[in-house]
């Protein structure tokens, strides 16, 4: 990557923290503080993450980065389940104020909690929910290539799968600070980048997919 894209690349880190605290500084660990809807949707999408998953390591112990964890949903949500004592949990975000409130958090004990944008060394799984959704610029070629290098990056780090999810219309835009892909397109550039990808699409999340990538 040239410097130019580098230093627009941790530009657009700074202004995404910024907004990610303005936002936590308001609602706090809720699913409106990290810009979710509801807590409904929030967990749908991390339990059908976490569902594939488990069906790709079947009885397995594993690791997984949880990159953009915001105040680490995903984690209590492997709690709730009972899977504490099978999965390692690392979570990651570029966000130091959330970062602490994680580190912070009791419920989590010895969890480790890390400011990056991606994993500190290879994890079994790489997942990201949301954490492309939100962008503080209108420029649709600037954020698709802030995306497809940070998947690029993370996709470097993962043995066995990297998971994620991003809105989606018929055609590529940002709309209200939100950005949507297209189908065919991400489809594409995960095929050209990555390998082919299964997508999943869930009735109840009309405008969103989940793509997991296989190693």
């Amino acid at each position: 990557m040239t410097f130019i894209k580098s230093l627009i690349h941790n530009i657009l880190n700074k202004e995404i923290s910024n907004i990610y605290n303005k936002r936590f500084d308001t609602f706090n660990n809720t699913p409106k503080g990290v810009f979710w809807n509801s807590k409904l949707s929030q967990d749908l999408r991390l339990n059908i993450i976490l569902d594939k998953i488990l069906q790709n390591a079947k009885s397995d112990e594993f690791s997984i980065a949880d990159i953009g964890c915001g105040y680490g949903r995903l984690y209590e949500i492997i709690r709730e389940r009972k899977l504490d004592g099978k999965v390692q949990y690392h979570g990651f975000d570029i966000n130091q104020k959330i970062i602490n409130f994680c580190r912070n958090n009791i419920d989590f004990g010895n969890i480790k909690f890390s400011i990056s944008a991606l994993p500190l060394n290879e994890t079994d799984y790489v997942v990201m929910s949301g954490t492309y959704n939100l962008t503080p610029t209108n420029n649709i070629s600037l954020w698709e290539d802030y995306i497809l290098k940070n998947l690029t990056s993370n996709w470097k780090l993962v043995q066995k799968a990297m998971i994620f999810n991003c809105l989606i219309k018929e055609k590529r835009k940002i709309e209200k600070k939100l950005y949507y892909t297209e189908l065919s397109w991400i489809q594409k550039i995960c095929e050209r980048n990555f390998c082919d990808p299964e997508v999943i699409k869930h009735n109840l999340l009309k405008d969103d997919i989940t793509i997991i990538l296989k190693k």
